[in-house]
C-alpha cells in the first residue's frame, strides 16, 4: 500500500474531494477551537495537515504564530492567499527538515490526519512531531472516534483516503513511545452527532438496548505534554 504523504505528489484531490462534502465547516471550526484551550501558553503552534488552515485562522486571532504543512498543494495555496505561511509537501520530509534547521514549537496539532496512515508511518509522524516540540510543548491529535459504532461501521468509511482507524488507547501508548507524557483523553463532546431531540433520544435507547454506542462523540483527542526534565 503506498504511504499516504508523497513528496513528489499531491494528494488525490479525485479521492479526498469525495469526502468534502460530509464536512461541515461551522462545526469543523468549533471543534477546532476548543482545541486551543489545550495550548494555553503557546506562541508557535505547526498545524500538520493543516488543510484549508481553519485552525491557522483561530491561531492568528490569538496572535499565535502558526506554521501548516500539508500534502496538498491547493490546500497550502488557500492558507497563504489569507496570509498564513504553509509548506507544501510530504509531512515527514518537512518535520525532518524542520527538526534539522532546529526549529521548535510549543504546540503541534494533528487533526484527523493519523487514520490517513498505516501504523509504521502513524508511529513514525507522531515521533517527528515530537522531536520539534520544545520541553512542555504540546501535541494534540483528533482522530475519528471508533468506540461509536456508527463512526466505526459507516462515517469512518465514507473517507476513501483512510487507512484504518487509531482508538485512542493505541494512541496514548504510541504517544508514550515517542517520550511524551499524556496530559488528556477523552472523546470530544463538541463532536456529537447533529439529531433532533426525538433522534437523539431514539440514538440513546438503541445504545443503551444494544449494549454499543451509537450517540457518543464522533471523535477522539488525545494531548501529550513533553517533559520538561
Amino acid at each position: 500500500m503506498p504511504r499516504p504523504f508523497d513528496p513528489h505528489k499531491d494528494t488525490p484531490r479525485d479521492l479526498a474531494r469525495i469526502a468534502d462534502p460530509f464536512v461541515d465547516a461551522a462545526s469543523d471550526l468549533a471543534t477546532k477551537r476548543s482545541y486551543l484551550a489545550h495550548f494555553p501558553a503557546a506562541t508557535n503552534v505547526l498545524d500538520v495537515g493543516c488543510g484549508q488552515g481553519r485552525f491557522l485562522d483561530l491561531l492568528k486571532e490569538r496572535g499565535i504564530e502558526g506554521l501548516g504543512l500539508d500534502a496538498s498543494a491547493d490546500a497550502v495555496a488557500a492558507c497563504v492567499a489569507r496570509g498564513h505561511v504553509a509548506v507544501h509537501g510530504d509531512a515527514s520530509v518537512l518535520l525532518k527538515r524542520l527538526y534539522e534547521e532546529r526549529r521548535k514549537f510549543s504546540g503541534a496539532l494533528l487533526a484527523h490526519v493519523v487514520e490517513h496512515c498505516d501504523g509504521a508511518a502513524a508511529m513514525a509522524l507522531i515521533a517527528a512531531c515530537a522531536r520539534v516540540l520544545e520541553p512542555g510543548g504540546r501535541l494534540l491529535i483528533a482522530t475519528p472516534n471508533v468506540r461509536n459504532l456508527i463512526v466505526l461501521e459507516e462515517v469512518f468509511w465514507l473517507d476513501p483516503t483512510h487507512v484504518r482507524p487509531y482508538p485512542r488507547a493505541l494512541l496514548e501508548r504510541m504517544g508514550r513511545e515517542a517520550g511524551l507524557d499524556v496530559v488528556a483523553s477523552y472523546d470530544d463532546p463538541t463532536t456529537l452527532p447533529r439529531r433532533s431531540p426525538w433522534r437523539r433520544i431514539v440514538a440513546r435507547l438503541r445504545s443503551w438496548i444494544s449494549g454499543a454506542d451509537r450517540s457518543g462523540p464522533m471523535d477522539a483527542v488525545v494531548v501529550f505534554e513533553k517533559p520538561k526534565a
